[in-house]
């Protein structure tokens, strides 16, 4: 950098600029001066090369400065600064940055820049904070929020979070290279990552947008922000309204969606509706009007429009919450009242006004009748629905930020959720065990389930039980049978993983382990051994990389307490017949899971096609539209699930037949 000479100086001054000290201006020695157009220069001030042109609105405009007052910045390279409102400040711009028509963008030495504020998720009264850091990670805003019994345990992440919160200190705001700045309100102590696009904000506020080349955020057109963090690959545009807010890795939020002191993980998606005090677990999408989402836990959820809960019994205030584990679905204008606990993949219809106490009772289907809550379990196993989940998930995953933060075990069938189906159908046999013939239902869990259905409910379960164990039984002996001997194919299904209690699994912000690998984490903590957050992640995602053969542990463990042996206790015989018990539950449900899908291409569903239309060209408009059984993705995939079934058997039968 070069201090200006006095015919530098007259000649800038000639084209408009001004400066309250020349002497604090320096600029880079090649700079082009013609360049600078306007430019009113306070307090220190260094400017880069300016040679380029950068593309705008899809016009190429010179680098430069033009019409705008520039106080106490640093300026890269090969920057475009041009129609300030009222002026650039306190900022460092680094190379390739584009910042126009925008009224202001300022930083102040009180800034925090999002960094360290409070989020009050789930529970609106308080109690459940999440302090915001710019690389949080789902699994570390659960620890901060879920796990309150130990006060060592808080104390202890608090003192993590202050070091991260310490290190992203800043007096002075930020504009990442190749970031561009267009069309906007004002921003006040905002960093900008590189290669973000802002466009067209209303109010930014104390702020953090985080980018990258591989995956450039987004801020759009009308947008008010204030105390967030924007994750890398995020897209927040179409009038939102945050507040208090984080925004993970490929989110999308839009189309005047608001939410207050919420946390949004990697792949969530809101348009239109409101969230407040929500706990968004990846994957948590609501699309549609009128629907509010409130203190709350949720992951992979879906909200149907005008979804609604209360926290609020006009008592001691908003002090009401809800978990909706993983899976969950609410229907159009559901409503629920909160206190909730609701089981994985699980469908809630219509209006519910008593607390749901059901989180062993997964897969299940909620609904109404004549303003009574009834539920029955296991109804969505039989659900195409569950397995188009099951397909679309790790498919929809957008991130490209090379770090992908939020740690996601993206199965529908896992010792999580099998466990909780072992539970429920021994749930479920003790109430057909000990209900009355007399009586037509019995109440579970603040619900009521029918009589009839408890025996049937409980068969489900059990087929979706030994599907999944025997399932990874007879894989352990397939992949075992180049043994020449039974006794090797035994030492095969040994566990591996000394887990004291395999068969108790927990949901970490998306990420399914052990129970006990969560406590060794969190003593770990206490202890002091986990030095920061970045260290604490990292031991995340070594427990992500036992899950095989902690999985494996959970399959023997629960194996044993349903068969009174461990599977490397099977004998030949018994092998066979776990085959034949797998083949009977497996081909059960896939074949219900078929009909199911098959049901959307019935003659119902085929009701306002072919308007004036004979019968034959009815059905033609419909296929031209929806496809046919033969066409569909699904359908097809099912098909050849089945085909693959019969095919394993067939080989499996061959190899036990070697013993």
């Amino acid at each position: 950098m070069s201090d200006l000479t006095q015919d530098q100086i007259d000649l800038l001054t000639a084209q408009g600029c001004t400066a309250d000290d020349w002497s604090k201006v320096t600029l880079d020695p090649s700079a082009d001066l013609s360049r600078f157009r306007n430019a009113h220069f306070r307090g220190h001030v260094r400017v880069g090369a300016n040679a380029a042109d950068v593309s705008v609105d899809g016009v190429r405009l010179p680098c430069g400065i033009f019409d705008a007052t520039v106080a106490n910045c640093s300026i890269g390279a090969h920057v475009r600064i041009a129609c300030i409102g009222s002026a650039v400040a306190r900022y460092d711009i680094a190379d390739g940055a584009v910042i126009q028509n925008v009224a202001a963008l300022t930083a102040d030495s009180s800034g925090t820049f999002g960094v360290g504020t409070e989020i009050e998720t789930v529970n609106e009264a308080g109690g459940r904070v999440v302090r915001l850091l710019p690389g949080l990670s789902a699994q570390t805003a659960y620890l901060q929020a879920f796990r309150l019994h130990s006060s060592e345990l808080q104390t202890a992440l608090e003192a993590l979070v202050n070091v991260e919160i310490e290190a992203n200190q800043r007096d002075r705001g930020v504009v990442g290279t190749n970031a561009q700045l267009l069309h906007c309100g004002t921003i006040r102590n905002v960093a900008i990552g590189p290669h973000a696009v802002i466009r067209g904000v209303t109010q930014l506020d104390e702020g953090t947008i985080l980018s990258c080349a591989e995956h450039p955020t987004v801020v759009g057109e009308a947008v008010q922000a204030s105390h967030f963090v924007v994750a890398e690959g995020a897209s927040v545009t179409g009038g939102v309204l945050l507040d208090k807010v984080f925004v993970g890795q490929a989110c999308k939020l839009g189309k005047q969606f608001s939410a207050e002191n919420s946390l949004f993980f990697a792949n969530c998606e809101g348009f239109h509706g409101e969230a407040v005090s929500v706990f968004a677990g990846p994957y948590t999408v609501t699309h549609h009007k009128s629907t509010l989402l409130i203190a709350s836990a949720f992951s992979f959820y879906n909200a149907g429009s005008g979804t609604n809960q209360s926290n609020h019994m006009y008592k001691l205030g908003p002090v009401h919450q809800g978990v909706f584990e993983r899976g969950s679905k609410t229907g159009s204008f559901s409503y629920v009242l909160h206190e909730t606990h609701v089981g994985p993949f699980s469908v809630i219809i219509g209006k519910h006004y008593t607390s749901i106490d059901a989180p062993d009772l997964p897969f299940a289907y909620l609904h109404e009748v004549d303003g009574r809550s009834e539920i029955i379990p296991g109804l969505n196993l039989s659900s195409v629905g569950t397995v188009r989940d099951g397909e679309k998930w790790p498919a929809r995953d957008k991130r490209k930020a090379p770090v992908r933060r939020d740690l996601i075990s993206f199965g529908v069938f896992t010792p999580f959720t099998v466990e909780k189906m072992r539970r429920g159908r021994a749930v479920l046999q003790r109430l057909q065990e000990t209900t009355p013939k007399e009586k037509s239902a019995v109440r579970v869990g603040g619900v009521t389930i029918k009589r009839l259905l408890l025996r049937k409910c409980a068969r489900l379960y059990g087929r979706g039980v030994t599907r999944y164990v025997n399932g990874h039984v007879l894989d352990r002996i397939a992949a075992a049978a180049a043994a020449g001997t039974w006794d090797e194919v035994q030492r095969q299904l040994q566990p591996a993983a000394a887990l004291a209690d395999p068969l108790a699994w927990t949901d970490v912000g998306g990420l399914l382990m052990p129970s006990e690998r969560l406590r060794s984490l969190e003593a770990d903590i206490v202890a002091g051994s986990v030095r920061s957050t970045h260290e604490l992640d990292q031991r995340f995602a070594a427990i992500a990389g036992t899950y095989e053969q902690d999985e494996w542990a959970y399959v023997c463990a629960a194996f044993a307490e349903d068969h009174g042996h461990a599977p490397h206790a099977v004998s030949p015989e018994q092998a066979r017949e776990l085959l034949a018990a797998y083949d009977d539950a497996a081909g059960a449900l896939h074949t219900s899971i078929l009909d199911d899908a098959k049901i959307e291409f019935g003659a119902s569903a085929r009701i306002g096609y072919g308007l004036g239309m004979t019968e034959e060209e009815r059905l033609e408009d419909f296929t031209a539209v929806r496809g046919s059984t033969d066409t569909n993705g699904v359908v097809q995939m099912l098909d050849q699930q089945k085909a693959a079934m019969a095919e394993r058997s067939r080989q499996l039968t061959e190899i036990l037949a070697r013993f």
